[in-house]
């Protein structure tokens, strides 16, 4: 960790939150993040390791960034792709403008006793249909943006994005030790870039990984994927050859329709960590997915097909409560030690951590009030706000273990955080601003994206080991730096653009205008009519609350238990239906090598499925450069 990897990691980060809300939501040219593993920061590890190195050991020896600092790079990259590309950025601003704006319409009657009448002051832009300011955003055609009315609003909205980073951020400082240590979590996102940039400072000029043969026959398998399948864009065509597997073709019109597949897109990068994963852990993913399937097939024949939403949706509600339940359980003796230590003056053994335990103990808890308390202010009741913060971070505790234990690098709750709230507490206690806060940071901060901020950070204090003990408590202040610097330089972007091109014109019409109006009038009916609004679905509840605690019961009491809770989680997500292929194909990919091969082929076969990863999500980077410098001429490859 040294200044020079610190200046370079902020030069990225800002050059991608400018880049990002422009290429990706307004033009649709494609994005450098968008999932827990961004191809942009892949790109960038690609280029300083087997760019920038090479030349600076070839000038001098000694020059060249040695791992610790590319992985702090790694790190400010992964912290500040949560604001520009799939994360807040894309409903931040236009669920800001949008309520005035779409109130214009005859059938939105927010502003009469509405949403929009009770939408607390200074989180929308304004309270008035005829806003100019709100007009102009989504029609365009203005040089300059009008700051003065959006100071307000990016000023409420920001300091509570920055408490809610923090309270993550020392929420996920206190479960390291138990995740890494205890239970020895896999992290299969933080390994291939440990692993890709092992030996950097080493004699050789490229990493160690370029010796291992599984390397380099994954490095050109991948790379001749990628040139085979964009070969029909050097014939004129627009898009590159498609890895799809047509079930929802196959299906249409048969007795299995009601299952909901779709035509089954293959991503390579899917399969590689499926791959390195535990076994039981990528059986899971693809066991509950068919699991799901069934259950809709249920569903449909006792006629309840047009609530299968729902009904899926409470069940994984009730999973997520009850994973998340037993998750702090299985670490009580930990957390037992960090609450007794921060109320004691007796020494932690804690020099190893990135963060002092006393202080993300502390840090948690007074970052946490201060988001009660932000709701408070803004006229939430507070037991509606432990409700509402409680389920967000209850997602980012289940994103965070998805992630670190399965490689789920998409992942995305189906459930909804206003309505789940208001329903589950019988419409009691929610109240008007709540109803607007709650489904306003529904899609900002639960539905809406993967590009969240828990996995990337409990992915970085994993990779904290790298770094010198004594320079570990530089990394969180790193990654807290990248944050700021990426929502300047993103909320700069994402405004010039819309009051230039106008909001309505982007390619993402469903971040723009659909989703907020969605919000907007599911706020508006629990504000109009609060009882019927909270419609409950108990039966599924307890369904994915009882099935979750029985699967993590056996597992934790039988050694021949053979799937995992995760699977659970993730099987009514909406990439479960493009996930479940490649966890399959790497699975059997596992299995079969296990069985016939042996352990020398099994870790070659890592090497293989890193190259593979590393390509497809570099690979996704240029592409958008390409896209970008040739206005979207050349299609996306």
């Amino acid at each position: 960790m040294t200044w020079r990897a610190f200046i370079i990691g902020l030069l990225f980060v800002a050059g991608i939150a400018l880049l990002e809300p422009w290429t990706s939501w307004a033009e649709g040219w494609g994005g450098f993040s968008g999932t827990a593993f961004p191809g942009g920061a892949v790109l960038v590890l690609v280029i300083l390791t087997v760019g920038l190195n090479v030349l600076l050991k070839l000038v001098r020896r000694g020059w060249e960034l040695r791992q610790p600092e590319l992985m702090l790079i790694w790190c400010m990259l992964i912290v500040g792709a949560t604001f520009p590309g799939d994360g807040l950025a894309r409903f931040w601003f236009s669920f800001t403008a949008a309520p005035p704006y779409l109130a214009r319409r005859p059938d939105n009657h927010w502003e009469d006793g509405g949403a929009l009448a009770h939408a607390p002051e200074g989180l929308v832009l304004s309270r008035d249909p005829l806003s100019i300011a709100a007009q102009d955003y989504f029609e365009g055609g203005r040089e300059r943006v009008p700051w003065s009315h959006w100071v307000e609003p990016l000023t409420r909205w920001g300091i509570f994005f920055v408490l809610l980073y923090l309270s993550i951020f020392f929420l996920m400082a206190i479960l390291r030790r138990q995740w890494v240590e205890s239970e020895r979590l896999m992290f299969p996102l933080a390994g291939v870039p440990l692993e890709f940039t092992q030996g950097s400072a080493g004699a050789s000029l490229l990493p160690a990984a370029f010796t291992q043969k599984g390397f380099l026959v994954g490095l050109t398998f991948a790379l001749l994927l990628r040139f085979v399948r964009a070969l029909p864009l050097l014939f004129g065509a627009d898009s590159t050859l498609p890895l799809v597997l047509p079930l929802q073709d196959a299906l249409a019109g048969t007795a299995l329709e009601p299952m909901q597949f779709v035509n089954v897109p293959l991503w390579p990068a899917a399969v590689g960590f499926a791959y390195l994963v535990p076994a039981d852990v990528s059986l899971s993913i693809w066991f509950f997915f068919f699991f799901a399937r069934a259950e809709l097939q249920v569903i449909h024949s006792i006629g309840l097909g047009g609530q299968w939403r729902e009904v899926m949706q409470w069940q994984q509600a009730g999973a997520y409560i009850a994973f998340v339940l037993i998750l702090l359980y299985m670490a009580r003796r930990h957390l037992w030690v960090v609450i007794r230590g921060a109320f004691s003056r007796r020494k932690l053994d804690d020099e190893r951590e990135p963060v002092r335990l006393r202080l993300a103990f502390w840090g948690f808890t007074l970052s946490t009030f201060a988001c009660l308390a932000w709701y408070a202010m803004h006229g939430m009741r507070w037991v509606t706000a432990l409700l509402v913060f409680g389920m967000i971070m209850c997602w980012y505790l289940v994103y965070a273990r998805v992630v670190a234990q399965a490689g789920l690098y998409v992942a995305r709750t189906t459930w909804r955080l206003g309505e789940f709230v208001h329903a589950i507490t019988g419409g009691r206690v929610m109240g008007p601003a709540g109803a607007v806060i709650s489904n306003l940071q529904d899609p900002l901060l639960v539905t809406g994206g993967t590009a969240y901020l828990a996995p990337m950070a409990i992915n970085a204090f994993r990779i904290s080991e790298v770094f010198e003990p004594k320079r570990r408590r530089l990394l969180l202040p790193a990654m807290m730096v990248a944050f700021l610097v990426a929502m300047a330089c993103g909320t700069w972007t994402s405004l010039n653009t819309a009051y230039r091109m106008g909001g309505a014109n982007y390619s993402d019409w469903w971040g723009q205008t659909q989703e907020v109006e969605w919000r907007m009038q599911a706020a508006d009916r629990i504000i109009r009519n609060p009882t019927r609004a909270a419609q409950a679905f108990p039966v599924p509840f307890l369904i994915g609350l009882l099935g979750m605690t029985f699967v993590m019961v056996m597992r934790m009491r039988f050694y021949w238990w053979p799937v995992h809770a995760i699977g659970l989680l993730s099987c009514a997500s909406w990439h479960a239906d493009r996930l479940w292929l490649p966890f399959l194909l790497g699975w059997g990919a596992k299995m079969s090598i296990m069985k016939l091969f042996g352990g020398r082929a099994l870790r070659q076969g890592r090497y293989f499925f890193i190259a593979l990863i590393i390509v497809e999500a570099s690979v996704g980077g240029v592409s958008t450069i390409v896209r970008t410098l040739s206005r979207g001429a050349i299609p996306g490859f």
